[in-house]
């Protein structure tokens, strides 16, 4: 593990920042309804292309907005991959590193506190911030730049009826009635209908529980629409024959029932006369093996752990379907420009706002992901980093015994043969290694001191 002063120094530079300001006219500002689901495979959508999930509320914001195939998280874990939301940094960073071990610093209730964050620099913008949902950092979300906590669940997870919530300012928790992820739209319509939705420009983060496990239970109405299928039929295309059994009727049914629930939120934007005015980001917060590889889980490299549902629709966006190799990492400075605002300089995210117009060439050639916790019993073991670019992936793992690893996403979309030493790619691992370290340069990450 690198020294902590090695990993503090990013960190000091960035309490110096100041927050910019375009001189965008407000009222021409776009509210923003930021929608983050939960374990979500990106194959798991009917727009990308899987013949039997039903999805078409989120279908339909695909075919509306920018829909980004490839699209990736930064970090494949809940918390940390919040945290890189809100931070608009990596975990090496951030130092929330995953939920299992975060530097002491940032493990309380004013863990960010002097950080610049997405909600804060949109709050001192003028925008109002408002919180729904699951949560799952340690620091509060009043102290990372929530004007408004409505119904949240401070932890990672619960079940999906009656779960324990708190109300604003507080992680008293309260029983509640009725099904978590209807609870959970039903507080962010309560706000898109209220007054407070057109008194000024707004940021709502709304972050659902599924398709996290336990899956169940869900409406009837959910349900028969996957009563009669097999699970041949309801795993995505090339899925292994030989993975281990998962429960897919359940999974499947959880995100039918996250696609009907966030339906209604876009509803309400349209009822309220807001969608047109208001930018939609929908994006997992990681995506889930379901038994491949052995692993019912996620943290690792692969692209069902990595890769997203990952869509933005709104005011300037062009419908379109692209490749490009966007990240999670991306939309805090993104957001931050569509609002009129400057990002933090020590923020490494790109700018997507050409992207999101319709450039083709904007200079998105790769995108890069990390695991950088090194010291927990349960994953510490696993930390890595990649660049992925839309035909190919390197892997670089940090304990010397694992060896890199190297996938053809064209000709082996499912990352089965690892071409690492194959002479054939060799040009092609040695610019992908150049542009990692190139990476590593940029953000002082304490992973150049990883010795193979």
């Amino acid at each position: 593990m690198p020294s902590t002063r090695a990993v503090l120094l990013p960190l000091a530079a960035l309490l110096l920042l100041p927050a910019g300001v375009s001189g965008a006219n407000p009222e021409n500002r776009p509210n923003f309804v930021f929608i983050i689901s939960d374990d979500h495979r990106w194959d798991m959508l009917g727009a990308a292309g899987h013949k039997v999930v039903q999805t078409p509320k989120l279908d339909k914001l695909a075919a509306q907005g920018c829909y980004f195939r490839q699209g990736t998280i930064h970090v494949s874990q809940c918390s940390p991959s919040r945290c890189t939301l809100l931070t608009g940094l990596p975990p090496h960073q951030h130092r929330w590193y995953s939920n299992q071990y975060q530097h002491p610093d940032v493990d309380h209730a004013d863990g960010f506190k002097g950080l610049p964050t997405l909600p804060g620099l949109l709050q001192k913008a003028g925008y109002r911030t408002i919180l729904v949902g699951k949560w799952h950092p340690k620091p509060e979300p009043w102290n990372c730049g929530f004007s408004d906590v409505r119904v949240w669940m401070p932890g990672g997870g619960g079940p999906y009826t009656a779960p324990p919530l708190a109300h604003g300012k507080s992680r008293e928790l309260t029983k509640a009635k009725g099904l978590t992820q209807e609870l959970f739209a039903e507080d962010a319509i309560a706000f898109l209908k209220s007054k407070e939705a057109t008194d000024s420009p707004f940021f709502l983060w709304l972050a659902f529980t599924a398709p996290h496990s336990p899956y169940q239970p869900v409406p009837n109405r959910i349900d028969q629409f996957y009563a009669n299928k097999t699970m041949q039929q309801l795993v995505p295309a090339g899925f292994p024959n030989d993975a281990a059994k998962a429960q897919w009727k359940d999974y499947c049914g959880a995100i039918s029932h996250l696609d009907e629930q966030t339906g209604l939120v876009l509803q309400a934007l349209e009822e309220r006369k807001l969608a047109d005015r208001t930018v939609v980001v929908f994006l997992g917060d990681n995506g889930f093996m379901m038994g491949e590889r052995g692993i019912h889980g996620k943290v690792v490299p692969y692209d069902s752990s990595v890769r997203v549902p990952f869509i933005v629709r709104g005011p300037g966006c062009t419908a379109a379907t692209s490749d490009a190799a966007v990240s999670s990492l991306d939309l805090p400075p993104t957001l931050l420009r569509l609002a009129g605002q400057t990002p933090p300089k020590e923020w490494a995210g790109r700018d997507l706002t050409a992207l999101l117009k319709g450039d083709k060439e904007p200079g998105i050639r790769e995108a890069f992901c990390e695991f950088a916790d090194e010291k927990s019993r349960e994953f510490g073991d696993l930390a890595f980093r990649l660049v992925r670019t839309p035909t190919h992936k390197l892997i670089a793992w940090a304990r010397a015994n694992k060896p890199d690893e190297l996938y053809d996403l064209t000709a082996d979309p499912h990352e089965r043969k690892n071409l690492i030493d194959d002479p054939a790619l060799a040009k092609v691992r040695d610019d992908l290694r150049q542009r990692l370290r190139t990476w590593m340069d940029k953000t002082a990450d304490p992973a150049r001191q990883w010795k193979k």
